[in-house]
């Protein structure tokens, strides 16, 4: 009896191990220059893996929230011109102008693509204000400022399948912004080294890293 216990307590651990080692993503450095990329429409995939970030909460025997965030860098942008151009069969002056419409947006804030679940749907609800979760953005030195929109977007399934491919028929897609602080702000985003996206409330907290 004393063996079997010890056995299962073993079983116990290991497994709790795999569900750590699940939810904890191997850091893949980022490059957050505006350095011009030659991007191929089949190079998306790749590249949108490289600014997907993904980790879950636990709160006690279910998932308080699992999170798949995508960094909308420049990086990123260049190839999703790449594969939108393409898929869309886009003339010269469309691409010209959603590769401007791109670069502003970029300019204006950091975003973010967010995909998330629960094992309660009710505890999905990041863009409520009633909301227990907070969501916010901090840098390498610890300054952080707080999401100014998170709006949840309905996308076509076709869409979301070819370009945001973490969409499950249990989750919901949100569009997170945070509005580029002045140039005099504490918080100096990318240009510290890296950027957390932090989602935090009572019953768990999951914190993304993009680092350089």
């Amino acid at each position: 009896m004393i063996r079997s216990a010890r056995a299962l307590r073993v079983g116990q651990i290991l497994l709790a191990s795999v569900a750590v080692g699940c939810a904890t993503q191997k850091q893949v450095r980022v490059d957050f220059s505006e350095t011009p990329r030659d991007y191929l429409p089949n190079d998306y995939r790749g590249v949108y893996q490289r600014w997907t970030r993904h980790d879950y909460a636990q709160h006690e025997v279910d998932k308080a929230i699992e999170v798949w965030a995508t960094f909308k860098s420049w990086d990123f942008r260049e190839a999703y011109i790449e594969r939108y151009a393409s898929v869309y069969s886009l003339s010269d002056a469309d691409r010209a102008t959603l590769r401007q419409a791109q670069r502003d947006a970029y300019h204006q804030a950091y975003e973010f693509h967010v995909i998330a679940q629960s094992a309660d749907y009710t505890w999905n609800d990041l863009d409520k204000a009633s909301s227990a979760w907070r969501v916010s953005l901090v840098d390498a030195l610890g300054h952080e400022i707080p999401s100014d929109r998170v709006h949840v977007e309905k996308l076509p399934d076709a869409y979301e399948s070819d370009f945001f491919p973490a969409k499950t028929p249990f989750s919901k897609t949100y569009s997170i912004r945070f509005t580029l602080p002045a140039a005099d702000a504490e918080f100096s985003g990318v240009k510290s080294g890296s950027i957390t996206l932090r989602i935090a409330s009572p019953i768990g907290r999951v914190e993304l890293l993009w680092q350089s």
